[in-house]
């Protein structure tokens, strides 16, 4: 079951520009075809003996707090049990049934967005690791997206581990950040998205303030 929603939930963060209107839920049918012929992009999820082992950062690294000068104003999510620093300003879209749990638009470009999801996980996925290594997990991410893997890192804050992607997708012109972690049996997703590089360059550094500012818990 593990496998039917982690491949919904990557299936629509890595494409979010080859159709925008597309969602979550229109990818149920294509998810179930795509697990019987390859499983979970031919990551293995079995946690007994000859499974993954849990791939972690080797240092604890501080959740990130900075407002950067009143860019950014902290958002609590008290029903969901997180917070994050999210852009001041944007419009603020509450969740969509199978889309997304909420998300911030940018008044003037609509294509300069940022969404935080969450999806059940079975109680044996404790942490991002047990998917494999994170430059194993963002290549093959990458390749069935038709995307460009430009980096990948793990780190390990207030001990949840997250795992951050950087793609460029050519055929859209479109960028993204893809940040994935575990927490309260969920597997939780931010994606932080561009289209053109001189817009992305403009809004890369806010946008790995706020990924670094997520946290899926509230203390």
């Amino acid at each position: 079951m593990f496998r039917f929603f982690l491949t919904c939930l990557l299936l629509t963060g890595i494409n979010s520009y080859s159709n925008p209107a597309l969602q979550r839920r229109s990818f149920v049918s294509k998810a179930g075809n795509t697990i019987a012929r390859v499983g979970i992009f031919g990551v293995g999820l079995e946690t007994g003996l000859g499974g993954p082992r849990a791939a972690w950062a080797s240092e604890e690294v501080d959740r990130v707090t900075t407002r950067m000068g009143g860019l950014l104003e902290k958002y609590q999510d008290s029903r969901g049990g997180w917070i994050i620093n999210c852009p001041s300003g944007w419009n603020k879209f509450e969740g969509e049934a199978g889309a997304y749990d909420v998300k911030w638009q940018d008044l003037v470009s609509p294509n300069e967005n940022i969404k935080v999801s969450s999806t059940p996980v079975t109680g044996e996925i404790k942490e991002i690791g047990k998917l494999g290594a994170v430059e194993e997990l963002g290549a093959k991410l990458a390749t069935k997206r038709g995307a460009k893997l430009l980096s990948s890192e793990d780190r390990l804050t207030d001990g949840i581990q997250f795992y951050t992607f950087e793609f460029s997708v050519p055929e859209t012109n479109a960028h993204q950040f893809l940040q994935l972690s575990v927490s309260k049996g969920k597997i939780w997703s931010l994606d932080a998205n561009a289209l053109g590089e001189n817009r992305w360059e403009k809004r890369k550094d806010i946008y790995k303030n706020v990924l670094g500012s997520f946290m899926p818990k509230l203390s």
